[in-house]
């Protein structure tokens, strides 16, 4: 087992399964840097014929409160940076070679939303809970991620409201795999699944998981693009 620190994100390696976590307390929000070596780390170990599988987790209370706040509040060019590789994750996660599991426990917020959203397989802890609180502050970036966990209209609920959405709901929609009493039964849920995939043909996966993305509607990417502009433009106009 090989254990490394890289700012905020930590990484296992355990057999052909990468372990990465979330490690920013006190509510896991995204850094700038935290999206730079985060999508690095994917994009990385998607290539690597020896990793078969992506779980991603969080250390601490709740899996993340979305983008660091006081660091885009004081610096607008970190803010374009967190939404550039916002993208970019999304992306990699979305379009990884691999198969990623995302281990979701507690709040799961804005920016953090996108990973399960992007993410091939979502299990959750029962008192884990889901938001996209965007409207509140002229961010209107997420309806096309969210689009992969909930029906139409309760993504537009939920974008134009900004509640909270219990994992019971999201479960409901068939959004997420499978609830659990605690993060302990979930990551042990998270590892039989891995390992399940481990064991079939690499080669075999990477076209499986091209083909199920071929086969989505919509192109989340092309519509995070999009959202995004509009975003901008929308702020422009003050």
């Amino acid at each position: 087992m090989v254990f490394i620190l890289k700012m905020s994100i930590k990484t296992t390696n355990k057999d052909s399964i990468l372990f990465l976590k979330i490690d920013s307390p006190p509510v896991n929000a995204f850094s700038s840097n935290d999206l730079i070596e985060m999508c690095d780390l994917i994009e990385k170990y998607s290539f690597d014929k020896k990793t078969s599988v992506i779980i991603i987790e969080n250390e601490g209370k709740g899996f993340s409160a979305g983008a660091d706040k006081k660091e885009h509040g004081l610096d607008k060019d970190k803010l374009e940076i967190i939404n550039n590789y916002l993208w970019k994750v999304s992306n990699a996660i979305y379009n990884s070679d691999i198969p990623v599991i995302c281990c979701c426990d507690g709040f799961v917020i804005g920016a953090g939303f996108f990973l399960p959203c992007s993410s091939d397989i979502v299990l959750a802890t029962k008192d884990s809970y889901f938001q996209m609180p965007g409207i509140n502050f002229d961010v209107l970036v997420g309806s096309a991620h969210l689009g992969r966990l909930v029906p139409k209209q309760k993504v537009r609920e939920m974008v134009f409201t900004g509640e909270k959405v219990s994992v019971e709901n999201i479960f409901s929609y068939g959004g997420i795999s499978s609830i659990h009493d605690d993060k302990e039964s979930m990551m042990l849920r998270a590892n039989e699944l891995a390992k399940k995939i481990s064991n079939m043909e690499r080669d075999s996966i990477k076209v499986l998981k091209k083909i199920l993305n071929s086969n989505e509607a919509i192109d989340v990417n092309r519509a995070f693009k999009e959202e995004q502009q509009l975003t901008f433009q929308n702020k422009k106009t003050y």
